[in-house]
């Protein structure tokens, strides 16, 4: 169990504590919406206020990564994700996230099948450890 501790690197992050005004701004809009609808329907208004939520949740709530020797797992509000090394066909490394494909080409399912990595403050961190596990051949 230590040794895997030691291999693994792991955080969590919330991106609405990194962003606050889009936050703000975020939460004052769903709220507003689901008012808007709840004076013609409470429960209605209800029902579509929570699936306004849930659809924001991985910007509204925290989200676990861990990288390790077995591959990247994400834990987000309503899902779990894992990719072993050997299923990473493809990485997009970007300024504030980076998206892990399972699919060598891009496809319009990569948006449903990918796993976004949030870096938080550990950008570099974070990037070293995925380039040093991505076997040869992978597309970054």
């Amino acid at each position: 169990m230590e040794e895997l501790a030691q291999n693994a690197l792991q955080w969590k992050i919330c991106p609405a504590k990194m962003y606050p005004k889009k936050a703000f701004f975020g939460w004052i809009l769903i709220l507003f919406v689901g008012f808007l609808i709840s004076t013609t329907s409470i429960v209605l208004g209800i029902c579509l206020t929570a699936i306004l939520i849930a659809t924001q949740a991985t910007f509204l709530f925290y989200s676990t990564f861990t990288i390790d020797d077995e591959g990247v797992f994400a834990k987000y509000p309503f899902r779990k994700k894992h990719y072993s090394w050997n299923q990473v066909k493809r990485v997009n490394f970007f300024k504030d996230v980076c998206y892990v494909f399972s699919r060598k080409k891009p496809s319009t399912l990569d948006g449903w099948s990918g796993i976004a990595v949030i870096y938080g403050d550990r950008r570099e961190d974070v990037i070293a450890r995925i380039k040093s596990h991505l076997q040869e051949g992978v597309a970054a």
